[in-house]
């Protein structure tokens, strides 16, 4: 008899998150393939510079190790880099809907209400911490200043407004390079980038809720390209 009860608690738990969700979408600058290759040890980085701090594709490497890849730890002898940086992480502001963020592409800046700016001119290089160190915390203060101008035209008001439906938006840059080992010296390293967007539908805005149904899109998304 108590099992049947924790069975009915769980179900009513779950029934109440979906009902929360209208549905979720995503979008992409473009599409990127990879040369068919055999290569399959694959460097891991990602970046967050977003309001949001608990999106960090945790579960990217054991999407990737599923396709037969490994992921190793050092970035000189892996074939693969796939680089990730959650540049934006908030409600949708009233005029940028997702389509917008993610259409200048890869490393464009995010312009919001009042002409704030989200720029991520940074490079994705393993080896240059230190300056993407500095550039981190730019961008962390710029984009709580997006936050904030989306907070003050999208959260704030009558507690009508407090119901209406919200739309959670992660943006991310997402960079690989193709590095063969038998690559000849004259010969650059294959680079391909795109910026993704991930987005959550809501009737009420739940961000424990929405987090981890965004992180998962976004991984598996990135995956996908092996």
């Amino acid at each position: 008899m108590r099992a049947r009860h924790s069975l009915i608690l769980i179900a009513a738990v779950f029934s109440g998150c979906a009902g929360n969700i209208v549905d979720s979408n995503f979008s992409t600058s473009n599409t990127i393939f990879l040369p068919p290759s055999q290569a399959n040890t694959v460097y891991l980085q990602n970046r967050n510079m977003s309001d949001n701090q608990k999106v960090t594709l945790i579960d990217l490497e054991t999407k990737i190790a599923a396709k037969g890849y490994t992921v190793i730890n050092d970035p000189e002898t892996a074939q693969y880099w796939v680089q990730t940086n959650i540049v934006y992480c908030n409600q949708e502001p009233p005029d940028m809907p997702m389509e917008a963020m993610v259409s200048g592409g890869f490393g464009s800046s995010i312009v919001g209400t009042l002409g704030s700016v989200l720029g991520v001119a940074g490079s994705m290089h393993p080896v240059g911490a230190a300056g993407l160190g500095i550039l981190s915390a730019a961008q962390s203060a710029v984009g709580g200043l997006v936050g904030s101008v989306g907070g003050l035209f999208g959260g704030g008001g009558s507690s009508s407004k407090q119901t209406d439906e919200r739309i959670y938006a992660c943006v991310a840059d997402i960079q690989i390079t193709e590095r063969m080992k038998n690559m000849p010296d004259k010969k650059e390293p294959g680079l391909y980038q795109t910026r993704m967007a991930a987005g959550v539908h809501q009737k009420k805005l739940d961000l424990a809720e929405a987090t981890p149904l965004l992180q998962e899109r976004l991984s598996t998304a990135v995956a996908g390209h092996f």
